[in-house]
């Protein structure tokens, strides 16, 4: 048998990919060993608590020269706002693509901003999309990470993997009305779980 084998998800031996795991206050580069070659399926996979680093090196945003190398780094999921695997491949591939649009997205995940689009089902309104899955990390592609109050860390990436519970504003840019949170088309008790704080209204403040 040819192609992918006997596995629909396309899966592959295990190998070592480089990744960028962002959190609050830190960033953890290095190398982590998975089968799977999108970002999002690497952490949405993942079984453990903590996601292994390898070959690791740990950044502080307040103190740049705070810069730690290490064999081996731990990182508990839980406070990862998104991953950046740069050498992997975005596309989709054929026998596992569905119908899907492309939507630009932003979200707030302090102290970030990331701006990129979003692929969900024809048909779907982007609040489907962004909300209503069982993946715990949202793949995003052509991605634009900026940050008020770190301008040195932005970058333009491929592809992220952004945890769904980390990010507190929502904006979508071709929804209905392109100017409004999502939480305001949303119920109470989604709106309140994902928009801990208030949020502004764009033009506001």
């Amino acid at each position: 048998m040819t192609g992918y084998g006997s596995d629909p998800f396309g899966t592959s031996a295990v190998q070592n990919l480089r990744i960028d795991v962002y959190l609050p206050a830190f960033r953890v580069s290095g190398l982590t060993a998975t089968r799977f070659t999108r970002v999002a399926d690497i952490v949405n996979q993942l079984a453990s608590t903590h996601l292994v680093i390898e070959q690791a090196t740990v950044s502080e945003y307040a103190d740049p020269t705070a810069t730690l190398g290490a064999h081996q780094v731990l990182v508990t999921v839980d406070h990862i706002l998104f991953v950046v695997a740069p050498d992997v491949d975005v596309a989709a591939r054929p026998e596992m693509r569905i119908p899907k649009r492309a939507v630009r997205a932003q979200l707030g995940l302090p102290p970030f901003r990331v701006t990129g689009l979003v692929h969900i089902p024809q048909g779907s309104r982007p609040v489907d999309g962004l909300l209503n899955a069982a993946d715990r990390f949202l793949a995003m592609t052509d991605v634009t990470v900026t940050s008020g109050a770190h301008p040195e860390l932005e970058r333009h990436v491929a592809a992220v993997a952004v945890q769904r519970a980390r990010v507190q504003v929502l904006l979508v840019g071709d929804d209905e009305r392109p100017d409004q949170l999502l939480a305001e088309v949303l119920d109470q008790q989604t709106a309140e779980s994902w928009l801990p704080k208030p949020a502004e209204k764009p033009g506001e403040g």
